[in-house]
């Protein structure tokens, strides 16, 4: 699983880098989901990156990466879509017991910062922030439904998202109308309370590992919720020198493991 930012902040998001990178996803020997980030579409109106229109950039995304209802790598295997919203972006599937969501939620506060070179009303950006929200909540309501409907239950479920809720560009706040992730993570807290499952939640953005319980008090969160939940981060630029593997064993009472694995050392071999 790739969770977002395939290429630097202050590189240009032109379709030829964006193909490039994507086909190298492609090039993965096992399937591989990618999950979009803020550096290939939400930050793409600065200078730096081509003065592109957003929405624009995330519709390319769209076509070169979830044109087909499967994963990249060359072994993909089958997946569902949020076709009808549509946000073909926010994908389902199952792997034993373990159910398994990823989500357009990026960095930059979830896309609602809005600077003067991004070139769009306060009023559009809420707008567009609103239907994938609501795109959202609608996705993890049919998940829900899977816990009542499976056979065998399901047991857990991890989601990826690219963006940072605990810790990052949207502060420590829960009040949605300045922090973009707020919505979401109080979606999060039914979702774990209606379940009543482990949730590991994935991400990226502030580029440097984690794992840990942090507490979901502040969006409405109980201590019954935090016991269910768990969040790692991955590495970002610069750190490039290692990966995250996450073990999970279904159906435990601690069902999810991190941990950072270092990459060997260039050589002209590898």
């Amino acid at each position: 699983m790739h969770i977002g930012d395939i290429k630097c902040g202050n590189e240009p998001c032109s379709d030829d880098l964006l193909e490039r990178r994507l086909d190298q996803l492609q090039q993965s020997e096992k399937p591989l989901v990618y999950v979009p980030g803020d550096n290939e579409w939400t930050d793409c109106h600065r200078s730096s990156n081509g003065n592109f229109d957003t929405q624009e950039r995330l519709e390319f995304l769209r076509k070169q990466a979830f044109s087909k209802s499967r994963t990249l790598g060359k072994q993909g295997f089958s997946i569902r879509q949020q076709i009808k919203h549509p946000y073909p972006e926010h994908l389902m599937w199952t792997q034993g017991s373990t159910l398994f969501l990823s989500l357009n939620i990026p960095g930059s506060n979830n896309d609602l910062l809005n600077p003067k070179s991004r070139n769009s009303s306060t009023k559009k950006v809420k707008q567009l922030f609103e239907a994938r929200s609501l795109a959202i909540e609608s996705w993890l309501a049919e998940a829900e439904q899977l816990f009542d409907k499976a056979d065998p239950r399901l047991t857990e479920t991890v989601i990826a998202i690219q963006g940072n809720p605990i810790d990052g560009s949207g502060g420590t706040g829960s009040n949605p109308v300045k922090n973009g992730y707020a919505r979401f993570m109080k979606s999060l807290v039914k979702y774990i309370n209606t379940t009543k499952r482990p949730v590991l939640l994935a991400h990226g953005d502030t580029h440097r590992f984690k794992w840990d319980k942090p507490s979901l008090e502040r969006f409405g969160g109980t201590p019954e919720t935090d016991a269910l939940f768990y969040r790692v981060e991955g590495w970002g630029h610069p750190f490039m020198n290692a990966w995250v593997q996450v073990t999970v064993t279904p159906g435990t009472k601690m069902p999810f493991e991190a941990s950072s694995i270092s990459l060997p050392a260039p050589e002209v071999s590898n």
